[in-house]
């Protein structure tokens, strides 16, 4: 009795371990053709870094089915993979107001005096970018209100309102700019 006991268990426990490799091998496979399609889609080989915070928003994003969901989130991480970091700019009254835009930014819209883009940014990022990477670029802070932040150079003011889309991980940006006068 206590021998059949004993089959039962170790043919159990094999059975066990058998379905734990299947397991880990499916999602290993899951996991490296995910890392491969991103590379693709950015044109080189993805830091690990950065493939943990696109898959990350991904799976995150499948919470929020009413804002496109992982799709929405998985076109956008493609965009935002083989968008260059560069600056935006707004022409206002022969005045061309340049500021940086985040490392991964996805312009969207763009007005006479307005920017719409979102970006790929963890919240230590976004406080980077309106505390440091804007001052550096010639604009002060003057102020926040919320989701608005308040700048201004020597010329201009510059209204800057932040909301989270899908994710924390990716920030809605409406920059709005006007004259001093």
């Amino acid at each position: 009795m206590i021998q059949l006991i004993v089959r039962c268990f170790v043919k159990l426990s094999s059975m066990r371990i058998k379905l734990t490799l299947s397991l880990l091998t499916f999602a290993g496979a899951i996991l490296l053709s995910s890392y491969l399609y991103l590379s693709a889609c950015a044109g080189r080989a993805l830091q690990a870094r950065e493939f943990a915070r696109f898959s990350s928003t991904i799976l995150k994003s499948l919470t929020h089915p009413h804002e496109g969901g992982a799709s929405r989130a998985f076109t956008l991480s493609k965009e935002a993979l083989s968008a260059v970091s560069s600056n935006g700019a707004i022409e206002l009254h022969g005045h061309r107001y340049i500021f940086p835009l985040p490392k991964y930014a996805i312009r969207l819209e763009q007005s006479a005096d307005r920017f719409h883009f979102l970006a790929f940014v963890s919240l230590d990022e976004m406080q980077q970018y309106f505390d440091r990477d804007l001052p550096q670029s010639g604009w002060m802070k003057m102020d926040q209100m919320g989701a608005g932040h308040f700048l201004q150079n020597q010329n201009a003011h510059m209204i800057v309102v932040q909301h989270f889309y899908l994710t924390s991980d990716i920030s809605e940006f409406e920059v709005l700019i006007s004259d001093r006068s």
